[in-house]
């Protein structure tokens, strides 16, 4: 199976509605520099599962949204259907962030609940490009872990 469908099906992170379309950073050494949509790139290294694209929102007071496609054909659970992703942030250092948000996913064929994917971002905004790792983890409806999944992550402000 290629990285990328494995990915999409819940390694990290895609499309957020954040009320608004475009990302404004505040000042530098704001709590809430990274406020706004940005356009990601998730890459895969551990293990080696391809790279994709994903949309996510820092809102002001520390949520995140994060989507990307909603069908995952090819995966070792079948084809999966995925949420939009939901969670937390918060400054962790002068230009460091955490993000923690979780997906529901499903089999697409029989709609049988499958369970969560549990994504945590650690990232550093500099230059207007925010930067670092992910991790996934893959948890059965009993919150048994039954996938990982880690790697690099970049992302650039969304526009107009």
């Amino acid at each position: 199976m290629d990285r990328r469908n494995f990915l999409a099906a819940g390694a990290v992170a895609a499309v957020a509605a954040a009320g608004s379309s475009a990302a404004v950073a505040a000042p530098a050494g704001n709590d809430n520099d990274i406020v706004g949509s940005w356009f990601g790139t998730v890459t895969a290294t551990n293990p080696p599962l391809g790279a994709f694209n994903e949309l996510v929102s820092f809102l002001a007071g520390g949520v995140v949204i994060e989507s990307r496609r909603y069908s995952v054909p090819g995966t070792p659970f079948g084809t999966l259907l995925e949420t939009t992703g939901h969670g937390a942030w918060k400054k962790t250092g002068g230009h460091t962030y955490e993000a923690f948000f979780r997906f529901l996913i499903q089999n697409q064929d029989t709609g049988a609940p499958i369970g969560t994917d549990n994504i945590r971002l650690m990232l550093t905004l500099e230059s207007g490009t925010l930067t670092g790792t992910f991790q996934s983890q893959i948890k059965d409806l009993g919150d048994n872990v039954i996938f990982m999944a880690s790697g690099d992550y970049s992302a650039t402000p969304v526009s107009v």
